[in-house]
């Protein structure tokens, strides 16, 4: 008999492993046979349960850092400068939170230490600091107190209307850098040309590509001459004279009109109180102004004289000036 080599011990025992598993497999087949199975409990669908508010305390303090506490009001100042950008409404958000005060009072104990309050630059850029809160807190302050009512922005809000009653126009045009290129196309479409291709081709306007539609405009939104122009046209018809503006040489085509829809006041409404809170600011600036004594200095303004040019000067002479005078 042969003695086996080194592959063929491998794959005896490979398959002599696979058939004990085939074995033991028939065995548990057989078993099952003789006593089924009991039947699997049917796993039925759990509803997650809604995550559930969590009551919770913020101490006062709620720190101490080498015994100087950080106090809840603090906390609760960090919190509402904050909550335009994150909420603080948890104890993972709150305890991020204190983290960060934490941090932030290390790093000025150790600015306290190393004396950095008595920098002068460091106590100016402070003073700055201070004189910019105290101003924009008085803007804030006064504003609160003189809040656009709801009758004022209704009457800047029928003012602006108002102002926007008119047409608005639906047109296309043709672009070009020269009168003679504008007049050679009116010619084209006098011959039954079709504006939207001589577009396409010829007009070096960006809305070429769309066969020169501009869409909707009102004529303020249009350069004047333009404006004017598509404003005598009638629908369908084409201006039969080049409109000269500041970007070339135009061919418009007037597509269509209809009355200007004017935004609703909830769209203008911010707007509105904006303008109106800027107005009060500015009055209220003038106000002060106008009670108070103030004298600017004047800035002294000095000509600057460019430094002499050097003298140009020969090698020549140079080296006659270097060389030492012989004696005599």
């Amino acid at each position: 008999m042969n003695k086996p080599n080194r592959l063929t011990l491998p794959l005896l025992a490979l398959s002599s492993a696979l058939l004990l598993s085939s074995a033991a497999l028939a065995a548990e087949d057989k078993k099952s046979e003789a006593a089924p199975a009991p039947a699997a409990p049917v796993a039925m669908p759990v509803k997650p349960a809604a995550a559930q508010p969590v009551a919770f305390t913020v101490p006062d303090p709620v720190a101490v850092v080498n015994g100087k506490p950080i106090s809840k009001a603090m906390f609760d100042q960090y919190a509402q400068q904050l909550r335009g950008r994150t909420k603080v409404d948890s104890p993972e958000s709150s305890k991020a939170l204190v983290d960060q005060l934490v941090m932030e009072e290390l790093l000025l104990q150790e600015a306290i230490k190393q004396k950095l309050a008595d920098d002068p630059q460091i106590k100016q850029q402070l003073q700055m600091m201070q004189n910019n809160l105290l101003a924009s807190s008085v803007v804030r302050k006064m504003l609160s107190e003189n809040a656009p009512s709801e009758e004022a922005i209704k009457k800047e809000y029928d003012t602006a209307v108002a102002a926007m009653k008119g047409k608005e126009y639906k047109a296309s045009h043709i672009l070009v850098d020269s009168e003679d290129k504008a007049k050679a196309i009116i010619e084209d479409l006098k011959k039954g040309g079709n504006f939207a291709e001589l577009a396409k081709t010829k007009s070096s306007d960006s809305s070429a590509a769309n066969g020169g539609d501009l869409g909707w405009f009102s004529p303020s939104m249009m350069v004047p001459p333009f404006a004017q122009a598509a404003a005598k046209l009638e629908k369908g018809k084409y201006t039969e004279q080049p409109v000269q503006t500041q970007f070339g040489w135009h061919v418009i085509l007037l597509e269509d009109t209809r009355d200007a829809t004017p935004p609703s006041m909830d769209e203008l409404k911010p707007q509105i109180a904006q303008m109106l809170q800027s107005k009060v600011v500015n009055d209220y600036l003038e106000k002060l102004k106008s009670g108070a004594k103030i004298e600017v200095k004047e800035i002294q303004v000095s000509e600057v004289k460019p430094a002499p040019a050097p003298i140009a000067t020969t090698p020549a002479a140079d080296a006659k000036a270097s060389k030492p005078e012989e004696k005599k």
